[in-house]
């Protein structure tokens, strides 16, 4: 189904109902408009809702305009010719076309995650995987959802060792780190605090069970805690970067 914005709202309006019209007339809808009114709802039902980006007070305004037009189609199609009543003393399709005149025909790109992370390419890996993590975690695949959110916060904390302040050099190439490693480190060299290294190494336990062997030993799998462990852990390291940046 095709997406509806809602500047085509407001001239598709202007279209069907006329572009001089005053939404104090609260009786200009009549029976006689039967026709648009229905073309109105069903073009409005394919306006995206995050479009649809109103106060409290507008939302509930613009629902009752619809509401009121719904229940004079109803009445139409029984025969009655009574005018849609107002909504507020205003008319129920010039307010719709005022509140949709407020609404933009696009969203505002969403704030990065990790705006301190200035190499874009990184940036959006690490941002893919923790969106899959809880795509996974949505789909009640824990395993992936742990998987993933442990391999965002390993991807974090090497980013994090190359850019920041290093006052213990390691003794392997960063990039040959596993997650326990990257994480001590980490603390080490003060790029997060004792407390969250403490947080962080519950999400190196979580993905330590994606191994048969440590599974089997443990008789412990993957499951709903292990995924919300790994991703508290990565939030824990994004709020102390961010504060540090």
């Amino acid at each position: 189904m095709p997406k509806v914005l809602p500047s085509q709202i407001v001239s598709a309006i202007d279209s069907m109902f006329s572009p001089n019209r005053t939404e104090i007339d609260g009786h200009a809808i009549t029976n006689t408009h039967r026709a648009e009114v229905y073309a109105l709802l069903n073009l409005l039902n394919e306006v995206p809702s995050d479009l649809i980006d109103l106060s409290s007070p507008d939302y509930l305004e613009y629902s009752r305009c619809r509401a009121v037009l719904a229940t004079s189609l109803a009445l139409w199609d029984g025969g009655d010719i009574r005018a849609a009543r107002d909504v507020g003393g205003k008319d129920a399709v010039e307010r719709i076309r005022r509140l949709m005149k407020q609404c933009r025909d696009e969203l505002p790109p969403p704030e990065p995650l990790l705006p301190f992370v200035q190499d874009a390419d990184i940036r959006f890996g690490i941002e893919d995987r923790i969106k899959a993590s809880w795509t996974d975690y949505s789909a009640q695949e824990w395993m992936g959802a742990t998987i993933l959110a442990a391999a965002a916060l390993e991807a974090l904390l090497l980013w994090a060792l190359k850019n920041r302040p290093i006052s213990k050099p390691s003794s392997k190439p960063l990039d040959g780190l596993h997650l326990a490693d990257l994480i001590r480190y980490a603390a080490d060299n003060k790029v997060i605090s004792e407390g969250t290294k403490s947080e962080v190494s519950l999400a190196k336990d979580a993905r330590n069970l994606i191994h048969p062997g440590r599974a089997l030993r443990s008789g412990e799998a993957c499951n709903r805690t292990t995924s919300l462990t790994a991703l508290t852990a990565v939030y824990r390291v994004i709020d102390e970067l961010r504060a540090s940046a």
